[in-house]
């Protein structure tokens, strides 16, 4: 009832908040002055008295109508509603019932888009009013002084921008334009909700409270709304770019649009609902309210397609069945591919399968399926259609689920297999990991150098021992040499860095110096590499390294696989499974219970036989051949210098006088066999033979678990690769998937990034945008 007075303290308070005061700053002069002036005028709504009953008592009301007044200013805008009553006599009484305001926001508007806003809130306080009041209303006007605005409602054929558009969408959605007109200025009483009012000028008011005084008479909604109109030049007009085909053809074919249709049940949805609006533009009528489409809408659609495909693919075939009067077998090349499915035209104008089920029981669509393309988007959304309809079962049920639907694919097979092998959900549930060609084998692996100077290291165990009345676990740590495939056994009494930094120390002080180590990414391992570089920090490293090389000798360097990617680590891991085979064999023959010696006995044991093996088994069946090379031979002829001296040895320097080119020609010797018998044996790659396509940044993959059902596999996001020298990725960084996120898409709690070797994830989707290293298949 006050709004044009509260309408200036709101545009005081947006003022305060545009200069960013609080609560308790003072307010600047400049605003000050009138906000005094509306706080003076406060105790004056004392005098503003509205009656509770809106009809007069001696009024026998027959008739009520609601008239609704907006406008808008750069102040603000608003709307005021007024019930106008008729009594028999036509007698006419106006009260006002509710209006409203709002200050202008803050971002820049137009003043015809004001205008548009207040006749939208007039619409909105129009459905309010007719839920609340419990009268009939025989009619309703909607009044405004804005002929743009008026121009907008009845609109029938120009865009507008998004702004409009919305605000005309929800004006039309609730009113008819023909209950809109043209008020002038003068007589509009939402004008003074748009500008403001002090209480004393608000009081006395009539037009506020009572409305324009043509609301008394009986034209007082004559019309008006048919001379105004949207001119070319407005703003708020859409601004459409026309594209030209200079082929000659400006408009896109059907089963062109088609094309852009993702889901078979969308599209025949969607061409139904354009054969309906033809239906309706042929009978001249637009009458708009939605229905469902019908099953028998949809059919009409499906044919209409099937039809559009067919006479492209099959467009030869098309004509010599029409004009033999299917005949097809008289006049089609044996080469085509309609050629044995004896083809004919239906009743619907679809070509058929004629086949040999003519004496069947089947209903027809069965018994002559339409024939489709190979090489169709239609075809694509069909399969895909009818494999998610079969839960994403395999080919063989697919494609029966297909042709028993009526429809025959040109080689079918072949294509739901291609379906099935790109479908994501089929990719989750059944494919494999990824694998790459076998790599190469490291340089440590296939350098002559001595035993133990390039290692790898793992943990085997626990082995339960005895000590008094105590059982207590000792694992073993196997280090292997990369190079000879000798061993070296420590135990150890737990797996923690300390433990095995002094299985680690033993080891070194036995075998000599190693300057590189292999091995998983274990905790304990870790934990090693933190303690070396940190005791590296805390010494002179520059005067170390130089006292190193005098002894041709280095810092270890630790190279550790990723997680999950025990395949990389064979070379040992096929030595534990050596040394486990022994220890139960040893085991097994003895009955009492195993101590912390016994243990290491054991091991012991177990190393030298393991030492004693052959490397190669070529020659075992030779009586005239010479001793098998083993690690023994080696590891006995290890000499304290990391290689032989520079120079040639020959067979003649074993009669040398010289002893120690005797040895270094004996040495010589041994490393030629080890070339010759062993190191040629693992030439030839066992498994992954041919080269892979690489993984890419941004593909999707799941992340295998073999501790989790595949359906709970996280997924990820491969955020960095790491090619080898030959450009083949096998390890990768993964940005792992996290659900929860706030409503702005944004992430709770920070990334986790996983590293995994390719043969841990499974391809989900492919990248169409990164690029893979050089190398790449």
């Amino acid at each position: 009832m006050i709004s044009p007075f509260i309408l200036t303290g709101k545009k005081v308070l947006q003022t305060l908040c545009k200069q960013d005061l609080g609560w308790d700053d003072p307010i600047p002069e400049t605003v000050i002055t009138e906000w005094e002036n509306w706080l003076s005028q406060l105790p004056k709504l004392k005098e503003i008295k509205v009656e509770r009953c809106y009809k007069p008592a001696n009024m026998n009301v027959i008739d009520y109508e609601l008239h609704h007044f907006s406008d808008a200013s750069e102040k603000g805008y608003g709307q005021c509603s007024y019930l106008r009553m008729t009594d028999a006599n036509g007698q006419v009484h106006t009260r006002l019932v509710m209006a409203k305001s709002r200050v202008s926001p803050l971002k820049t508007f137009t003043i015809p888009g004001l205008e548009l806003t207040a006749a939208l809130a007039s619409v909105k306080v129009s459905y309010f009013l007719k839920k609340e009041l419990k009268v009939n209303i025989s009619k309703e006007v909607f009044w405004v002084d804005s002929t743009i605005v008026l121009g907008y409602i009845a609109n029938q054929c120009k865009q507008f921008k998004v702004f409009v558009a919305k605000r005309v969408a929800q004006i039309r959605n609730h009113t008819l334009p023909e209950q809109w007109r043209y008020v002038s200025s003068s007589d509009n009483p939402a004008d003074l909700c748009s500008r403001g009012m002090f209480v004393h000028d608000l009081t006395s008011n009539y037009m506020w409270w009572h409305g324009p005084e043509f609301l008394k008479h009986d034209n007082a909604d004559n019309e008006t709304l048919c001379s105004f109109e949207v001119t070319d030049e407005d703003p708020e007009l859409k601004k459409v770019s026309l594209a030209i085909n200079t082929d000659g053809n400006n408009y896109a074919t059907i089963l062109t649009r088609l094309n852009y249709f993702s889901d078979w049940t969308r599209a025949r949805r969607s061409l139904a609902l354009c054969n309906r609006f033809i239906d309706k533009l042929k009978q001249k009528s637009l009458y708009t309210e939605y229905v469902h489409v019908s099953v028998e809408e949809l059919i009409k659609a499906e044919i209409t397609i099937i039809k559009l495909v067919q006479r492209e693919a099959f467009q030869y075939e098309y004509q010599l069945l029409s004009i033999s009067n299917n005949k097809f077998d008289k006049c089609l090349r044996k080469s085509s591919n309609l050629y044995k499915l004896d083809p004919f035209i239906g009743s619907d104008g679809l070509i058929r399968v004629g086949g040999k089920l003519h004496r069947s029981n089947f209903d027809v669509h069965v018994k002559y399926p339409v024939i489709l393309p190979k090489n169709s988007h239609m075809t694509e959304l069909i399969i895909c259609h009818y494999h998610n309809k079969v839960h994403h079962q395999g080919r063989n049920l697919t494609l029966n689920e297909i042709r028993s639907s009526g429809y025959w694919i040109i080689s079918g097979s072949s294509l739901v297999a291609k379906h099935i092998s790109k479908c994501v959900t089929c990719r989750k549930i059944r494919h494999d990991t990824l694998t790459q060609k076998m790599a190469d084998l490291p340089k440590d692996r296939v350098e002559m150098s001595s035993p133990f100077t390039y290692s790898a290291v793992d943990y085997f165990g626990p082995f339960i021992i005895k000590e008094g009345r105590k059982e207590l676990k000792r694992y073993g740590v196997l280090f292997t040499c990369m190079s000879t495939r000798a061993i070296h056994i420590e135990t150890a009494h737990s797996l923690s860095t300390d433990s095995f930094l002094n299985a680690y120390r033993r080891f070194v002080c036995r075998r000599g110096h190693c300057a590189q180590l292999r091995s998983d990414q274990g905790s304990n391992f870790i934990g090693a590499r933190e303690e070396f570089a940190k005791c590296l920090r805390e010494m002179k490293v520059e005067n170390i390294k130089n006292e190193l090389l005098k002894d041709q000798c280095d810092f270890i360097t630790f190279k550790m696989n990723p997680p999950h990617a025990s395949h990389m680590g064979g070379v040992w891991e096929r030595q534990i499974r050596s040394v486990r085979n022994i220890l139960n064999v040893l085991l097994s023959n003895n009955s009492k219970i195993l101590d912390d010696e016994s243990l290491r006995t054991f091991m012991t044991e177990a190393e030298n036989i393991v030492n004693g093996r052959p490397l190669s088994t070529d020659n075992l069946n030779d009586p005239l051949n010479v001793e098998p090379l083993t690690p023994n031979h080696f590891l006995r002829l290890k000499s304290k210098v990391v290689l032989p001296p520079p120079g040639n040895f020959v067979k003649e320097d074993m009669f040398s006088k010289k002893k120690w080119r005797r040895v270094q020609c004996l040495l010589n010797q041994l490393w030629k066999r080890w070339q010759r018998e062993y190191l040629q044996s693992l030439q030839i790659r066992q498994k992954w033979l041919k080269p892979q396509r690489n993984v890419e940044i941004d593909d999707i993959v799941l992340i295998k678990d073999y501790n989790l059902p595949c359906n709970k596999w996280m997924l990820g996001r491969v955020l960095e690769t790491n090619a080898d020298e030959a450009g083949h990725v096998r390890k990768i960084k993964l940005l792992v998937a996290d659900a929860f996120l706030d409503e702005n898409g944004k992430r709770h709690k920070t990334a986790t990034i996983l590293e995994r070797p390719i043969h841990s994830v499974v391809m989900l989707l492919e990248s169409t945008t990164g690029k893979s290293p050089s190398g790449s298949i």
